[in-house]
């Protein structure tokens, strides 16, 4: 009997934690198990690669919970308000280093004629595209032709965003390397290339774009 007084009494406090010390950890975890568990469950149900959507959505879920745990403890602690702002920082904190370790370098196509399109990743004899800034460490590139030039570390720093033309049913990616110079080259999905016609492709942009090692 007085187990279970014990136990009601715990969980009385603990709803009232709940409604009289909202934090933003608690709302922002409450949306997360809600939305988050049905939908992973679901996913889980999904055929195939899709499956792992479901997988990564309750592995988000499971780390949120330890968070709303340390949120419960911190605010009998610390004054709901004041902890609020702390969690926004530290939520801030984490944002900014997710986005500077996944730069994305924009490529808008959408009104591309052209069958391919090539990147050039400069070895220090080409002049680079024009780049623009793209909210928050993201960019932007200008076309040259059919092909643009970035910075060789671009590859590793940067993933390629790539609007295709609307003409294009799909697309193919083709990696090759020239010369110590690195390229992509992609292609509507409908074109179908053997190694030699990418290779000449890419002497033709490297050749078009300035280089003169085919002069």
């Amino acid at each position: 009997m007085h187990k279970h007084v014990a136990h009601n009494k715990k969980m009385k406090n603990f709803k009232e934690n709940l409604r009289k010390k909202p934090t933003l950890f608690l709302v922002v975890g409450i949306f997360v198990l809600f939305i988050g568990i049905p939908f992973g469950i679901y996913g889980l149900t999904l055929n195939g690669g899709a499956s792992l959507g479901g997988v990564l959505v309750l592995l988000g879920v499971f780390i949120c919970i330890p968070f709303l745990v340390i949120d419960r403890i911190l605010v009998n602690k610390i004054k709901p308000f004041k902890l609020s702002i702390f969690e926004f920082v530290f939520i801030g904190i984490i944002l900014l280093f997710y986005l500077s370790d996944n730069k994305k370098l924009y490529v808008d196509l959408t009104e591309y004629k052209t069958e391919y399109f090539v990147i050039i990743y400069n070895n220090g004899n080409l002049e680079n595209s024009e780049l623009n800034w793209s909210f928050p460490f993201s960019k932007s590139v200008e076309l040259n032709e059919n092909s643009i030039i970035i910075p060789s570390e671009f590859k590793g720093n940067y993933q390629v965003e790539l609007k295709t033309p609307k003409n294009w049913k799909g697309w193919r990616m083709n990696p090759d390397r020239i010369n110590e110079i690195n390229l992509k080259i992609y292609t509507n999905n409908k074109t179908e290339l053997n190694q030699k016609e990418i290779d000449s492709l890419a002497k033709v942009e490297i050749i078009t774009v300035g280089n003169t090692v085919y002069n």
